[in-house]
């Protein structure tokens, strides 16, 4: 297994074994831990020697279903804690194909370059002509020049070069690199691109165990599954609109979770697939197959799901299709996140609402709920950093400094990051999975959507050794919950396994013994649940720690926005509903309890630390006084 460090700043390469890093598995794991081992927390985001790090598991490549997940991580450009993004697509295993489980990028380009990996030979090609270009363009004229179009490719659009804190890497043209300005990095980088070709084999342990396997996972496990099929047909957007207005949503800028039916057939699955689908999409050796191509206005773009619906109908209140449409085909093209953008466009319609942004402040836009076409053009300000789209570009939580006028009393933010989510006030377990999120925010971490499945307490006690998490509204067992899918969750980002393809989604698919299973198939190695688990909890407090030194994050950041706590849900199931203060510090209390963490400062312990052999991360603390 083999890491290859490239420095772009004197175009140099090395490899290196991945023995010393065994414990991390691969992946996410790997990643995490060369992470806090290599960067000081007094350096800057986008200091040239901070390293850009890419992680495929050990399944990524073989035949395990689901395998295709490529963990990136770096400094968080936003806020200086851990930036961590995860994208499905096929560049991950094409890097398993040329050799490499693990890539890490440091240094600086004197001009823009993209990094051609053909197996062992490393190409620092002239990008020059490609400044400026967004990500289809790139990844299609890096396929014409090196006359292969099986190459896969990591590219960024304008919002990377123009050093957008919220800008993304995309993954094979359609898959966001999110959270934290991966974008960024490279674009301080003057990297373009990384594009990939591997004609390598992979050899697993037991492959004849393993072809048996994955048939009967497929026939009995996968084919099987309600949630796969619905995911076939129609993406992650089908299943996330099924339930209509009964859907907890997020609704002008966070301020409601209740959007009426009325709005949301206007944004219908159906009407998407008459009016835009080009074909169906799927990532490397995926039975679910759960994505599209589209195509508006002369522009072809991928990843219309779920989020982008709350990004640009329901959290801008939009019920213009067409509009909904090119403002997520924008954050594809130019390489932006769309969570971020859509929070901070939402954030700056409030403003504008409210008077503290004028007409004037807006480069004359009409920032009213709906209005689509000023949306659109915002997206296209923020990428190119003109008017007060360059105000925007450096994140909700700088924006909203530089504009004053008490304008932060409407920005939804934890961990100095824009968030945007749905059922944030209703269901517990999931607004504590995200807001405890060591990646500031987001669902794919340790958020558990089994609390909506409405499992029986039975199935709840033999899968997570809880009696009851069937009520969303409850915060009993949420803190449990939420600790579970957090190591799970981190195990499936070390083996390279797409979250929408296991327990998350059906408590059927990748349980714990399957897992097992095709892990000793793979490796020849048995592993155990609790040393899973183990691993899981040891990235979990890495991660943690890593925030502290960094960011100074701790119990303070872990408290929801005012928006959640103060303003309840207006209407529909869960009318009412807020994050009540007392009780979500009781369920901190309990959550930092199970981690074994002091309750008071929500920090590791020593003692804690030290069961997990996190032994240099107790004398790094000590020396800091902060343990």
């Amino acid at each position: 297994m083999k890491i290859l460090f490239i420095n772009l700043s004197n175009q140099s390469s090395f490899l290196e074994n991945t023995n010393k890093y065994s414990k991390y598995i691969g992946g996410r794991g790997i990643n995490q831990k060369i992470l806090f081992d290599t960067v000081s927390p007094n350096s800057d985001p986008l200091d040239p020697q901070n390293p850009i790090l890419f992680g495929s598991g050990p399944f990524v490549g073989t035949l395990v279903p689901g395998a295709n997940r490529l963990a990136v991580d770096f400094k968080n450009v936003i806020n200086h804690g851990i930036g961590s993004g995860n994208s499905g697509g096929q560049f991950a295993a094409e890097m398993k194909y040329a050799g490499y489980d693990h890539i890490v990028v440091t240094g600086q380009s004197e001009k823009p370059i993209y990094l051609f990996i053909h197996n062992d030979k490393i190409f620092f090609r002239d990008a020059s002509r490609l400044w400026g270009s967004d990500t289809w363009e790139t990844e299609n004229w890096i396929r014409s020049n090196e006359k292969d179009s099986r190459i896969k490719t990591l590219c960024i659009g304008p919002a990377g070069e123009n050093l957008v804190k919220f800008s993304i890497i995309v993954s094979d043209k359609g898959r966001a690199i999110g959270y934290g300005g991966s974008g960024a990095v490279f674009g301080s980088k003057k990297l373009k691109a990384i594009a990939i070709r591997g004609t390598l084999p992979i050899t697993v342990a037991y492959p004849e165990k393993l072809f048996e396997k994955v048939i009967q996972f497929n026939r009995d496990v996968i084919n099987k599954s309600r949630e796969v099929q619905l995911h076939r047909k129609g993406g992650t957007l089908l299943p996330y609109l099924n339930p209509g207005e009964n859907r907890p949503h997020g609704v002008r800028n966070m301020s409601d979770e209740f959007w009426p039916d009325d709005k949301i057939k206007q944004i219908s699955r159906e009407r998407i697939d008459q009016n835009y689908t080009i074909r169906k999409h799927s990532c490397f050796n995926c039975p679910m197959y759960c994505s599209h191509i589209y195509e508006i206005n002369g522009k072809r773009f991928e990843g219309f799901q779920a989020n982008s619906f709350r990004s640009f109908a329901s959290n801008v209140d939009c019920t213009s299709l067409p509009d909904v449409m090119y403002a997520h085909a924008l954050t594809n093209l130019y390489g932006l996140d769309g969570d971020h953008v859509s929070n901070v466009i939402a954030w700056a319609i409030e403003c504008y609402q409210h008077g503290i942004l004028t007409i004037k402040d807006t480069d004359g836009l009409e920032l009213t709920w709906g209005n689509g076409k000023a949306i659109t053009e915002l997206v296209k300000k923020i990428a190119c950093r003109k008017g007060i789209g360059d105000i925007l570009a450096n994140g909700l939580y700088e924006a909203m400094k530089i504009i004053g006028r008490n304008s932060s009393q409407y920005a939804v933010i934890v961990k100095k990051n824009a968030l945007m989510e749905a059922a944030m006030r209703s269901h517990k377990g999931w607004a504590l999975g995200i807001l405890t999120s060591a990646k500031g925010g987001g669902h794919l971490r340790g958020a558990p959507i089994q609390e909506q499945q409405n499992l029986s307490p039975a199935v709840s006690q033999e899968l997570f050794g809880l009696d009851d998490i069937s009520s969303p509204t409850s915060y009993q067992n949420k803190a449990e919950l939420v600790i579970w899918q957090e190591n799970y969750k981190a195990i499936l980002d070390c083996l390279g396994l797409c979250a929408l393809m296991s327990m998350w989604v059906d408590v059927n698919i990748y349980r714990w013994e399957d897992i097992i299973e095709f892990y000793y198939f793979v490796t020849g190695k048995e592993i155990t649940v609790d040393e899973f688990k183990k691993i899981g909890l040891k990235m979990n407090n890495l991660e943690r720690i890593f925030n502290l030194l960094h960011a100074g994050f701790d119990r303070k950041d872990d408290l929801p926005p005012r928006k959640l706590s103060e303003i309840p849900v207006s209407k529909g199931n869960y009318q009412g509903e807020r994050l009540e203060i007392n009780q979500w510090n009781q369920l901190l209390d309990e959550y930092y309890q199970i981690h074994g963490w002091d309750i008071t400062s929500g920090r590791p312990t020593r003692e804690t630390l030290a069961a997990l052999e996190l032994t240099d991360a107790v004398k790094i603390l000590e020396e800091k006084n902060l343990i």
